[in-house]
C-alpha cells in the first residue's frame, strides 16, 4: 500500500543489474551479476526513479527492523527499504540495485493499481 506520494523530482535514481547465467568450469549453469556494467541507469528525479516509502510488514507491529526512517537531518535508509515504482520496466526478485553506492537486492514485487511496491534488502 502506498503510504505517501512524492513528486517526480524527488524520486531516487539507481543502477539496475540483472541476474545472468553462465557455465562454470564443470559445465554447470551458475548465476552471476555483471556489477561493472549496469543493465539500466536512472538518474535522480527521473520518472522511472523509486519513490521511497516507510518499510512496513504485515505483522501486528507493522514495522520492519532496520527499515528507512525520517530523521531531523532527512530521510535515511538502512538494511531494508521499500519504494513505489511507477515505471513499465519488468523487475524480478534477486535483481540488484546500486543506490548511493550501496548494493540492494530486490526481494519482493507487489503489484498495486498504478504502481509496484518494491522491497529491497541491502547486501553487505
Amino acid at each position: 500500500m502506498l503510504t505517501r506520494q512524492t513528486p517526480s523530482d524527488w524520486r531516487r535514481g539507481y543502477a539496475l543489474h540483472r541476474r545472468r547465467t553462465r557455465l562454470d568450469s564443470y559445465g554447470e549453469t551458475v548465476r552471476y551479476y555483471d556489477m561493472e556494467t549496469p543493465d539500466l541507469e536512472v538518474a535522480d528525479g527521473e520518472a522511472d526513479g523509486i519513490c521511497w516509502q516507510e518499510a512496513r510488514a504485515w505483522q501486528t507491529g507493522g514495522k520492519l527492523s532496520g527499515g528507512s526512517a525520517v530523521e531531523p537531518q532527512g530521510e535515511t535508509a538502512d538494511n531494508v527499504v521499500q519504494g513505489a515504482y511507477f515505471g513499465a520496466l519488468e523487475l524480478y526478485p534477486f535483481d540488484r540495485f546500486v543506490i548511493d553506492g550501496q548494493v540492494y537486492e530486490l526481494r519482493t514485487v507487489q503489484q498495486w493499481l498504478g504502481y509496484r511496491l518494491l522491497q529491497l534488502q541491502r547486501l553487505f
